[in-house]
């Protein structure tokens, strides 16, 4: 049994506790296999279907969502259909640098809270003697660069951009991402493999805000439980009951230590006193 009662099954999983079984394509392992293996199909053809524009949920950018079933239309490339038992890839052009981008970031995470397991926090974390540490910020709000700096330290890197609590459980808890990290800014690109991704479920108990200041020193204030709800409900991504999504916030928040972390910007040398101040607190929030 891995942590909270979530049964480990035999193999690893593609990202975020998730197995896929293709004959078209291979993946890196990402931890431990949770929610089973699903079919991926994968054809090559002419152009996509034509799909009823009130289907249509969000569209950003190359991105569009639609309803009834699950799709994900990406440009001229890629057409994603979810389903809770499968997910079928029908491609024009097949670029593998940009499917391995939008299968991680986007379909992956979907498709955990499709089935019902997991609820997604836009933000990073890595592991620290059995316990998972979160890192939130915006996009370009230093946490990859952060996240880097510890598995430059040897820290077992969690996620990288998506973070996915167990649903089912009564605590916080977070399963393995994926094995890439992408502390630069390179559109529809995964980034750079990593060779330490953690392989269970890990509780996480201590959590930091990231901002940027002016000032030349970094510094850490205590985010007190009001402003620490607002910021992880407006940094959840993807669940569609907001009922639920509040409901899980604040079941798990006071069980974690929420924190704010000022960075110097454009101080990159001031990184390692920031690493040491962060695991400074985590080590002391285990101590309490």
């Amino acid at each position: 049994m891995e942590t909270g009662g979530n049964t480990r099954l035999l193999g690893k999983a593609v990202g975020y506790g998730i197995g896929l079984s293709s004959a078209f394509l291979e993946f890196p392992s990402a931890g431990p296999l949770l929610w089973g293996i699903f079919p991926l199909t994968v054809s090559l053809v002419k152009a996509f279907p034509e799909f009823d524009p009130k289907d249509l949920s969000v569209s950003i950018g190359p991105v569009k969502l639609l309803k009834n079933p699950e799709r994900f239309v990406i440009g001229e490339h890629f057409l994603f259909t979810l389903q809770s038992t499968q997910i079928t890839l029908e491609c024009i052009h097949f670029i593998e640098d940009k499917f391995r981008y939008y299968l991680y970031q986007l379909v992956l995470p979907h498709f955990a809270q499709l089935i019902g397991r997991l609820l997604f926090l836009h933000g990073g974390a890595f592991e620290v003697d059995s316990q998972a540490v979160g890192l939130v910020a915006g996009s370009g709000g230093g946490k990859s660069t952060l996240l880097s700096s510890f598995l430059d330290l040897g820290y077992n890197l969690i996620a990288d951009d998506r973070v996915g609590f167990v649903l089912e459980a009564e605590e916080p808890l977070v399963v393995p991402s994926h094995p890439y990290l992408r502390n630069y800014r390179k559109e529809e690109d995964i980034g750079k493999p990593v060779r330490k991704l953690s392989e269970k479920i890990l509780p996480l108990r201590t959590i930091f805000f990231l901002r940027w200041t002016e000032k030349e020193e970094p510094f850490i204030e205590k985010v007190e439980p009001g402003k620490a709800f607002q910021n992880l409900f407006s940094n959840s991504v993807y669940f569609p009951d907001v009922k639920i999504h509040a409901r899980k916030i604040l079941q798990w928040l006071p069980q974690m230590h929420t924190f704010r972390v000022f960075l110097p910007k454009g101080r990159i040398e001031k990184l390692p006193q920031v690493c040491n101040m962060i695991l400074s607190l985590t080590f002391n929030g285990k101590r309490r």
